[in-house]
């Protein structure tokens, strides 16, 4: 056997399995990419003129990607990182922001505002970040907030209310 013989049944006839073996490699690198882009983090330091900060109050920033869901101004929308998906019936959306505003000032900022949207607060979850649920008639949004040295990550979830899960009729023998 020569190596042309080895070489030519090696070789992958084109159009037979080339765009599958692509689509693998680039399947892979993508999500390689995402998972890694998930672990970045910057240096905290919240600390310095904290106090400051806090009498600065955000306005809404005059481009929304739903007109219901504000964003503080100044932030940057962070089109690679986010998507959103509507029609006629529902919408989905996952959108990040990043601004030079603390944590606190986008925590009363969001407070404020979504009221004003008529989104309803339903909890707030606080620990290294913030976490507030809000929901209207249809719609349920989870905004996240992550301090990043002085300035803030913001995660905005946006999706269709969930229905209450009825729970199984169980027969009497399942009782026992």
């Amino acid at each position: 056997m020569t190596y042309g013989d080895i070489y030519s049944k090696l070789i992958i006839k084109k159009g037979e399995g080339m765009s599958k073996i692509k689509f693998s490699v680039l399947g892979s690198y993508f999500l390689c990419v995402f998972l890694l882009a998930g672990c970045v983090t910057l240096p905290q330091n919240e600390s310095t003129g904290a106090a400051e900060k806090n009498k600065v109050s955000l306005s809404v920033a005059p481009i929304l990607k739903f007109e219901d869901l504000p964003t503080p101004s100044g932030f940057k929308f962070l089109d690679k990182e986010s998507f959103a998906f509507q029609n006629d019936k529902s919408r989905v959306a996952l959108l990040k922001y990043y601004g030079g505003q603390n944590a606190e000032q986008v925590l009363a900022f969001y407070k404020e505002q979504m009221a004003s949207f008529n989104w309803s607060l339903v909890n707030i979850i606080e620990y290294d970040r913030k976490v507030l649920n809000y929901e209207n008639s249809e719609e349920s949004c989870i905004i996240t907030i992550q301090p990043q040295g002085g300035k803030s990550m913001v995660t905005v979830a946006l999706s269709p209310k969930s229905r209450p899960i009825k729970p199984e009729k169980l027969s009497s023998k399942e009782y026992k």
